[in-house]
């Protein structure tokens, strides 16, 4: 009696398991192409893995990956609302049956299903991008590199990662942008541009000292790229702080000597800290470079003529009873005016109708008028050429 009740329970649990057993078969033969019935496989496949006798078996897990994987990329619109994320819910059975596959019955075809779906999922990451999906982009890309962490954990895939971290940026997901722009740079993928990135995302979070430290981190690690040393230029130009600014527009003109923006930077720091010899020797090196640069002429006049103007005002201010050192200082204060004509014609040559040349040529001419016929004549060409200029 006692053999017969054992032989009858063995015969249940016999059949349960058999029974298991056919939902993981069924999901198998409806996902075949020929009956393409991926609703009907994911029902069974769903039923097989959360029953006690299949849910720790290899197989269930692997059938499981399948089914989804197939849902994930059918056309079939009737399928496609099967499951919200079908690749990552194909990406986790996967990697479970990877790990329950002691006697690895099943390892070499779930490695070759994984490395497969990680392709999947890198091609989804792209359609994501193109749809502007950013942060959809992100999981995919994140799964991809999931799978390599399982299959080939020394593998490091370069493009991906960078992928990951412009689809984080994009999401506005800053710390996972910093941490796979980060990764990216230890590999040396895409270059200096990546720090200029991080740089970025902290500059946007407020972080001017890590931004800071980022970019001087970018030049000491690819010292013959300009495009870091520029962003640092600007920096420290818009923060004030000229001298830092001037040390990087020495460094970016050891590597770029022909860049005449660069000289004309260092010009403008110079006319403004009031060292003028410096900024009219780095006008003239800008404007030697490029012939028609009218910013670095306009400046170069405006060097000798704001310091004209300034020898005047000291001129008016000696008393009237010192009149021979008065028409000294006025001398030498339209020779300096008459310095900056050159420059200011030459702009005006450049830019015909640019008005704040036109005013300053017209003032520095009436100031001189005396000095020659020429020059009176020059003074009352510009006068009437204003007059034919639109109002502002």
């Amino acid at each position: 009696m006692k053999k017969l009740a054992f032989l009858f329970a063995l015969l249940i649990c016999t059949s349960v398991l058999f029974a298991q057993n056919s939902k993981v078969q069924s999901a198998i033969n409806y996902s075949k192409p020929e009956y393409n019935q991926l609703d009907k496989a994911k029902e069974a496949i769903d039923l097989a893995v959360v029953h006690e006798k299949t849910m720790g078996t290899a197989k269930a897990w692997k059938v499981r990956g399948d089914v989804y994987q197939a849902i994930g990329q059918s056309r079939d619109e009737k399928f496609q609302t099967l499951c919200e994320n079908p690749l990552g819910v194909s990406l986790e059975s996967y990697i479970k049956a990877f790990k329950l596959d002691v006697k690895n019955r099943y390892k070499d075809d779930v490695t070759v299903k994984l490395q497969l779906l990680g392709i999947a999922l890198i091609n989804k990451g792209v359609d994501y991008f193109g749809t502007e999906e950013f942060d959809k982009a992100l999981v995919s890309f994140e799964n991809s590199l999931k799978i390599d962490s399982v299959v080939e954990p020394a593998k490091v895939d370069s493009a991906v990662i960078f992928n990951s971290a412009i689809a984080a940026d994009r999401a506005g997901n800053y710390e996972k942008a910093i941490l796979y722009y980060t990764l990216t740079t230890e590999s040396g993928y895409e270059g200096a541009k990546v720090f200029g990135f991080i740089a970025n995302i902290q500059k946007v979070n407020g972080d001017t000292v890590a931004y800071v430290e980022t970019l001087q981190k970018g030049i000491t690690r690819y010292p013959g790229d300009i495009s870091i040393i520029f962003e640092l230029i600007n920096y420290y130009l818009d923060a004030q702080k000229s001298d830092q600014a001037l040390e990087y527009i020495a460094k970016a003109i050891d590597k770029d000597p022909s860049n005449q923006t660069l000289y004309f930077a260092r010009g403008a720091i110079y006319d403004k800290k009031g060292d003028l010899e410096l900024a009219i020797t780095a006008y003239e090196k800008a404007v030697e470079i490029d012939s028609v640069y009218f910013d670095a002429y306009y400046n170069l006049g405006a060097v000798y003529f704001n310091k004209g103007a300034d020898m005047i005002k000291v001129a008016n201010e000696i008393p009237a009873n010192e009149q021979a050192k008065y028409d000294t200082a006025v001398k030498d204060a339209f020779n300096e005016l008459e310095k900056a004509l050159p420059s200011l014609e030459k702009a005006h040559q450049i830019q015909p109708t640019e008005k704040s040349t036109l005013l300053t040529l017209k003032e520095i001419y009436f100031k001189i008028r005396n000095n020659s016929d020429d020059y009176m004549a020059k003074y009352k060409e510009y006068n009437e050429l204003i007059k034919t200029l639109p109002e502002e």
